[in-house]
């Protein structure tokens, strides 16, 4: 009893202190110590389930508010059921012992956290108020599953950001478990905040409420390994049932040298026409000696610049670069918009071939055959087309592909079908002359010295 009474004083003097990191456990303290050890604006925590975030964050929320008098604090999450599941119960956990003196009013129709020394804690649905955070200040803004918010960029950039100027040491957090696709703007978010210093990773072995046999567990409770990646791992994992390519992440398919051979081969010019979307075109050649396709660039283009004179310049400018204007073999493209492919072949003299097209699965499973089998190599440069083929997904039907706000309708995907549909794999563009070389001419030599020795030619 004695020492419940003494635990009791000591809480409410570190509660009056604001001092509030005792009630941490150790994978908590590390977010914490990792937290305060930067400057960073932005500070990301990507962390496993059940680690503990939301309940760090939630305390660091009431840290801000107490700290400073009519401080402004807001939290985002993607949906307004998360605050009454999540939010909200977290705020109770934390607040539980609280000194009566130093609780804050809840204010229902608000949604908001009012202290005692004016400042506020809002709580924010996303799905609702898009723009439901905008205020004229803000000094800690906190996205809690920020890899499920649509639009989290726009909101980082045009809502969030603004609202932190002229306010020394605001700060704004984004913490998640990865999204279900890594085309998802919380993996650039780490990117960045990895390359300011404010960057934090937890995956389920540092989460030290967790045993070894509870790890085993989970493990062996997850359906998918993909499941287990992301949610357990704090890996940026592409969802193996709706993966329009899954073969891409267990490949090499890094671009090799050119041989000697290269000036002959076929060259390829292979677009998914878009405007809405992303217009993809991809420069290649097909190494008939290896049997592989190989992708030497990529052009991307959409929305006003979309044009038939810029499509065709810019077009013409690669080709130029990649082959000293030497002719494609063979230009093909689907035919979405004949208009544009008529446009130009009769007014610009480049023309397309309209690409056969099989059903969708059929042409998708083709192509994974061939990466499947390391017949296709990819220029490191060509970033859309790499984070299509690792990262593109399915819609839940499994009829069409899902879209991606960076990576359209997964253009550069169909791009690349078309390429392997459209490959002559017969024609050997290596003359029967070429490749004589010296081991080839001392054969011969040998043979005309056989001759020799046994009469043969002799007038």
């Amino acid at each position: 009893m004695e020492a419940e009474i003494l635990n009791d004083v000591w809480h409410n003097i570190l509660w009056h202190r604001n001092e509030l990191s005792w009630k941490f456990h150790e994978g908590q303290l590390v977010i914490d110590q990792a937290y305060r050890n930067v400057s960073a604006k932005l500070f990301v925590g990507n962390c496993s389930r059940r680690i503990g975030k939301t309940y760090w964050v939630v305390t660091e929320c009431i840290r801000v508010a107490r700290a400073k008098p009519r401080a402004r604090v807001k939290i985002a999450t993607a949906f307004l059921t998360d605050l009454e599941e999540f939010i909200i119960p977290a705020f109770e956990s934390v607040l539980d012992d609280c000194p009566e003196d130093l609780r804050p009013r809840w204010h229902e129709s608000k949604k908001k956290f009012i202290f005692k020394n004016k400042s506020e804690i809002q709580l924010i649905g996303l799905d609702r108020k898009p723009n439901a955070g905008r205020g004229n200040y803000c000094d800690l803004y906190v996205f809690d599953e920020a890899a499920y918010i649509k639009n989290v960029s726009y909101i980082y950039s045009s809502v969030v950001i603004p609202m932190t100027m002229y306010r020394e040491g605001a700060r704004v957090i984004m913490i998640s478990t990865p999204p279900k696709s890594p085309d998802h703007d919380f993996k650039e978010f780490c990117l960045k905040a990895k390359h300011e210093g404010g960057y934090i990773e937890l995956d389920i072995y540092k989460n030290p409420m967790v045993t070894p046999a509870m790890i085993e567990e989970y493990h062996q409770e997850c359906l998918t390994e993909t499941d287990w990646q992301r949610e357990y791992l704090c890996q940026f994992a592409t969802d193996e049932t709706l993966a329009i390519v899954p073969e891409m992440k267990f490949l090499e398919y890094t671009r090799g040298p050119k041989d000697e051979h290269y000036l002959l081969y076929h060259k390829y010019v292979a677009m998914d026409l878009g405007v809405r979307d992303l217009n993809v075109t991809l420069f290649a050649y097909y190494d008939f000696a290896r049997s592989k396709i190989v992708i030497e660039r990529e052009h991307i283009m959409s929305g006003p610049r979309m044009t038939t004179p810029t499509l065709h310049a810019e077009i013409k400018q690669i080709e130029s670069e990649l082959w000293d204007n030497a002719e494609p073999y063979k230009r093909v493209a689907d035919n979405n918009n004949p208009l544009l492919l008529l446009d130009l072949g009769s007014i610009h003299n480049m023309f397309f071939h309209s690409t056969s097209k099989d059903s969708l699965h059929a042409m998708v499973n083709q192509l994974r055959v061939w990466i499947k089998n390391g017949r296709v190599e990819i220029d490191s440069s060509c970033r859309v087309l790499i984070d299509s083929l690792m990262y593109g997904l399915w819609n839940d039907n499994r009829s069409e592909f899902s879209r991606s706000k960076t990576l359209g309708h997964y253009d550069a995907v169909a791009a690349i079908m078309y390429l392997v549909r459209n490959i002559d794999e017969v024609t050997n563009p290596i003359p029967v002359k070429v490749g004589f070389n010296k081991i080839n001419l001392e054969e011969d030599d040998q043979i005309l010295e056989f001759k020799k020795l046994r009469g043969f030619g002799r007038g």
